[in-house]
């Protein structure tokens, strides 16, 4: 594993300590994070597929919910634009984005891996 999956593994796990010490859904819980999101970047496997959203496997066994729309920016393999078609389960990829209260990833960057 890189020092940067490391980095990003040991961010997201800090994060869900917190959470897991409150009552998530409190109006307190959601007090104690700032309204902005957090950068976040995930490598994986695309389990599933639906308008806008993504199901990914980390292969960690950590599965992420990831949101894409028309300001994501979408690269194939070997640099190119892709596009929403282009994606497809089974396929690995890595995304760049932010990381919400609720746990979603809204991506702003999708490079397709293979």
């Amino acid at each position: 594993m890189n020092m940067r999956r490391v980095a990003t593994v040991v961010g997201l796990l800090l994060f869900l300590l917190q959470i897991s010490q409150m009552s998530f859904f409190s109006p307190q819980a959601l007090a104690a994070f700032p309204a902005q999101d957090m950068n976040f970047t995930l490598e994986g496997k695309i389990t599933e597929k639906s308008a806008g959203k993504l199901t990914v496997s980390s292969g960690e066994n950590m599965i992420f919910h990831v949101l894409y729309n028309d300001k994501t920016e979408i690269k194939k393999k070997d640099g190119s634009p892709g596009t929403p078609q282009d994606l497809h389960t089974g396929l690995k990829i890595s995304v760049a984005g932010d990381l919400a209260e609720s746990g979603e990833i809204t991506a702003a960057k999708i490079e397709i891996e293979g």
